[in-house]
């Protein structure tokens, strides 16, 4: 009988490539299959070479997956992953999916977690986009026992009827800013802080700092938001 796999899931690090840590490094080095995005695979070319490298599909195993594929295709995508996968397992090969997210939080592969829960993956930490985000702004975003913390996707604003009391930490997935400006001020008032970290984990890093009345100020950015992170009630 042919003794089963490891299935890893590596946070390789936001941003620039050497935020991935070493015992992410060490277990990438010993995948013999990889399943990486194309951004993962530039990132890591180097390391790739020589392995079975596949393409893990944006939001797999989830809903994610469905607005911008039919059912029919990204269930066909998922059967697809899900044999070469169980494949690989069975070859007793060590498979690793690599990604620069949480898969423990706003991860376009925390599907993965559930569709293959039978092959026992081990999540392997790094620094994610929020610890980036959180050590460029150098201040706690939980300084008490009493202070609280919100977390959420940019939906859950866009429908909030009443401010959040406290922080709240807003991961970006792509938006519309000057109608994200309209419903923050709507929800805030004008005197609150917020701070917008742009490219956390990259050297080219940004952290823009202003108040709710002056939002207005950004609407001309180029901010592309799936690098970054927003904080209202702290800057």
């Amino acid at each position: 009988m042919a003794t089963p796999g490891s299935f890893h899931i590596v946070n390789a690090g936001a941003g620039d490539a050497d935020n991935i840590t070493r015992r992410g490094w060490r277990i990438l080095q010993q995948a013999d299959l990889v399943i990486a995005s194309e951004r993962q695979r530039e990132r890591f070319a180097d390391a790739l070479g020589g392995k079975e490298v596949m393409d893990g599909g944006h939001g797999l195993f989830t809903e994610l997956a469905r607005r911008w594929l039919s059912e029919e295709e990204a269930a066909g995508q998922e059967v697809a992953v899900r044999q070469k996968l169980e494949a690989a397992d069975a070859g007793g090969k060590r498979i690793v999916l690599l990604e620069s997210g949480d898969t423990g939080l706003f991860s376009p592969y925390r599907g993965y977690l559930k569709a293959f829960a039978h092959l026992k993956p081990e999540l392997v930490p790094g620094v994610s986009s929020f610890n980036a985000a959180n050590a460029l702004l150098a201040q706690p975003i939980l300084g008490d026992a009493v202070q609280r913390l919100q977390m959420s996707d940019l939906d859950t604003l866009m429908q909030a009827k009443a401010p959040y009391p406290g922080t709240w930490v807003l991961f970006c997935m792509g938006l519309d800013l000057p109608r994200l400006i309209e419903k923050v001020q709507a929800l805030y008032p004008g005197e609150t802080r917020l701070a917008l970290v742009i490219n956390a984990g990259y050297a080219e890093h940004e952290v823009l700092r202003c108040t709710v009345a002056e939002m207005g100020l950004l609407a001309d950015r180029d901010i592309w938001f799936p690098y970054c992170i927003i904080y209202l009630g702290l800057g």
